[in-house]
């Protein structure tokens, strides 16, 4: 038997370590035998229907797939089989890594018009028949809010990640306990919304809540259906995609469109949408009708954690990372063919800034198979250096380093030379107290961490995702002393925390900006009375409401205007919501020239949202960006400058589709006076000749 093991120990490791495309967190856990459970959750991504086939023979078990990609549950033997026969093209295992990203929002966001059914709108919209999907802490489903003007629950079903010892795991995921409406009415649910502040319940109130509480601080869809996803913040493996699909077979299932929001998120990872979680809620959302998903930027805007190196020959840059106690980790991404011809070294410095030792500088694929490397100075050790490298099916290289140091008392180094471009995100980097040139010269190669690419990685950073940063939605409010509270932001303006992109692949993120900052939602029932007593300035008059802010506040708004449209346009996929939303956005100044990497594309109009997809001529589907256009927004005037001349009309409409503006055009630019447009908001230049017919949007402002 020990025979037995020591072969299929060996073979495992071998196996795995000869692969790049096995993930490195695999590889790690394949290495220590460390996994928390025998059996325990990878995605696959390969031939779906070769991986079904297998699936007794190899001994694990899939749960799900969409798109080609599987959640599966297996254990070492199978993970071992798996990787012999080929089936899957990557492996990944999924380290916990998620967190919380932490009233006049509606007339802010423009969405009173949508809730009234304003002209040209044929009916008022409040969410009926469409279904909130919440990822989060959970909800408190005792909160008025969340109970319908008969005190029956609108919230269908509950499922808790967290509980660990369930009688009723849903499946095929079998963790966690879940609750029905019927079970929740009838005060058999047990679950709460305390251990990390009642963070659910606030966002479920911005996107679904209907005020019922004291008749204040309304959501935006207040009709609509909810379920709700606890998510296991300390749990490995996919549990938000786990949570995407138990909402969309929910969904599917009960036949009604859902918006799902996702107000979590992990600050690390490659940044680019490619990691298997990223796609299979791509495939479970993307072009299918009735769907979609928005996501907090994150609120990391103001940290320096991110640095970019651009890897240049007969150069070496480097930048430092340090932590008091415990070891250091270290990630670095990059496109195979930017990586290839680069070499790292990880070294240290005493704190007086004098070199001690390296590892020595190594290719790209050195950690293809696990190394350790002895950082010395002379003969004393310094610590011990781990490496591992992988290489995803979207060609994304990722090297993960652990640093084992033997004190506290150094400054770790990552080194580069070669050629190539590389990213990286730490909140280890040192940003502070750097040596000047004469106390260490070599500090003119430092590559300094920045706050560019601040935005949370994964999903996020998909182009099927709408991605929403925050701004700060009011000046004061009164607390439930009747005391008037300031804050020291300006409404409108963007809270500096909020994260921004582009992408590491260099894509534009967030899409759209919402009311984040100083926002008054629901208190978890449970934490009301401590709260009055130790925070009273937090919580709103009437007691029911609290101040929330960041991009977790500003994406669920983003989300109850999503199903508001779908309530519309039930068949609208998720890439013509995200569309309508973007194209129709508005900018009041504090914006800059747009799109950025802030604001996206601007702030969020809810009314033109819903005027822009429906005027005639004007739909966000047919709108195109192959023209420069500056300034924009604007306020004395704007020009439109086309690839080629252009031998025709050119028309301005505004947002609900009405022609205000009108001229002949013969050349290939047009410059138009702001007094055409009568008020600051978004408009569509159209432009027509016997050949083309093309239409912009700009932004008027004050």
């Amino acid at each position: 038997m020990r025979y037995i093991i020591y072969i299929l120990s060996f073979f495992i490791f071998s196996a795995a370590y000869s692969q790049k495309n096995v993930s490195n967190a695999l590889k790690s856990r394949l290495h220590s035998n460390s996994f928390p459970k025998p059996n325990f959750d990878v995605l696959i991504e390969g031939d779906i229907q070769k991986l079904l086939a297998a699936e007794k023979n190899l001994g694990y078990k899939v749960k799900y797939h969409a798109g080609n990609i599987a959640c599966v549950n297996v254990n070492v033997t199978s993970v071992a089989a798996l990787i012999e026969t080929r089936i899957a093209k990557f492996i990944e295992y999924i380290e916990p890594h998620n967190k919380p990203m932490n009233d006049s929002m509606i007339h802010r966001n423009r969405i009173k018009p949508v809730r009234l059914g304003t002209t040209p709108l044929s009916a008022s919209y409040d969410g009926t028949g469409i279904i909130v999907g919440i990822i989060d802490t959970g909800i408190d489903f005792s909160h008025p809010d969340f109970k319908d003007a008969s005190g029956n629950t609108r919230i269908s079903y509950i499922w808790d990640q967290t509980v660990g010892t369930p009688t009723n795991a849903p499946m095929p995921y079998a963790y966690g306990e879940e609750w029905t409406a019927a079970q929740i009415n009838l005060g058999q649910c047990t679950h709460s919304d305390l251990a990390m502040w009642g963070h659910g319940t606030g966002v479920s109130g911005i996107a679904a809540g209907n005020g019922l509480a004291n008749g204040t601080h309304e959501g935006i869809a207040s009709k609509a259906e909810i379920i709700v996803v606890a998510l296991d913040f300390y749990s490995s493996g996919p549990t938000i995609a786990d949570a995407v699909n138990y909402i969309m077979t929910k969904a599917v299932a009960a036949g009604k469109p859902f918006v799902i929001n996702a107000s979590v998120g992990d600050y690390y990872g490659s940044h680019d949408g490619t990691n298997s979680e990223a796609k299979i809620i791509d495939a479970m959302i993307a072009n299918i009708p009735g769907r979609a998903l928005v996501a907090a930027a994150g609120n990391a805007g103001n940290i320096p954690y991110h640095t970019q190196n651009v890897v240049i020959p007969a150069d070496t840059n480097f930048t430092w990372i340090q932590r008091t106690s415990g070891n250091l980790y270290y990630w670095m991404y990059a496109d195979t063919n930017n990586i290839k011809n680069v070499k790292y070294s990880v070294g240290a410095n005493s704190l007086n800034f004098n070199n001690l030792g390296n590892i020595g500088f190594k290719n790209y694929n050195y950690g293809f198979t696990l190394k350790s490397d002895t950082v010395k100075n002379g003969s004393n050790r310094i610590g011990i250096v781990e490496s591992l490298a992988s290489v995803n099916p979207y060609g994304v290289y990722e090297l993960f380093v652990k640093i084992i140091p033997d004190s506290a008392g150094y400054l770790w180094r990552i080194e580069s030379n070669g050629t190539g471009k590389f990213d990286a995100w730490n909140f280890d980097f040192v940003s502070g107290g750097l040596p000047t040139v004469a106390q260490y010269p070599k500090i003119v190669k430092y590559t300094m961490p920045d706050t560019v690419s601040s935005i949370v990685s994964s999903f996020q950073c998909s182009d099927d995702i709408i991605t929403v940063a925050n701004y700060i939605n009011r000046k004061s409010y009164y607390d439930v002393t009747n005391t008037l509270q300031v804050i020291p932001e300006n409404a409108g303006e963007l809270a500096n925390n909020s994260s921004c992109g582009p992408t590491r692949d260099g894509r534009l993120k967030p899409e759209v900006a919402a009311t984040g900052g100083c926002i008054l939602t629901c208190i978890a029932l449970g934490l009301q009375a401590s709260t009055i007593a130790s925070a009273p300035q937090a919580v709103a008059q009437g007691s029911f409401h609290i101040t929330s802010g960041g991009t977790s506040a500003a994406s669920p708004v983003v989300a109850g205007l999503a199903a508001l449209f779908l309530q519309a346009h039930p068949t609208y996929t998720n890439k013509q919501v995200r569309q309508a939303i973007i194209n129709c956005t508005y900018s009041d100044g504090w914006e800059g020239t747009l799109p950025n990497n802030k604001f996206g594309y601007g702030k969020l109009d809810g009314f033109s949202t819903f005027t822009c997809a429906l005027s005639t001529g004007i739909d966000a589907q047919n709108l195109v960006q192959n023209a420069t256009i500056y300034p924009n927004p604007f306020t004395k005037e704007v020009t439109v400058k086309m690839n080629e001349k252009i031998n025709g009309e050119l028309s301005v409409y505004n947002s609900v589709g009405q022609l205000i503006f009108k001229d002949k055009i013969n050349a290939d630019e047009y410059t138009l006076n702001r007094s055409v447009m009568k008020a600051a908001g978004v408009y569509f230049v159209n432009i027509k000749s016997k050949n083309i017919e093309e239409r912009y949007k700009i932004i008027a402002t004050d």
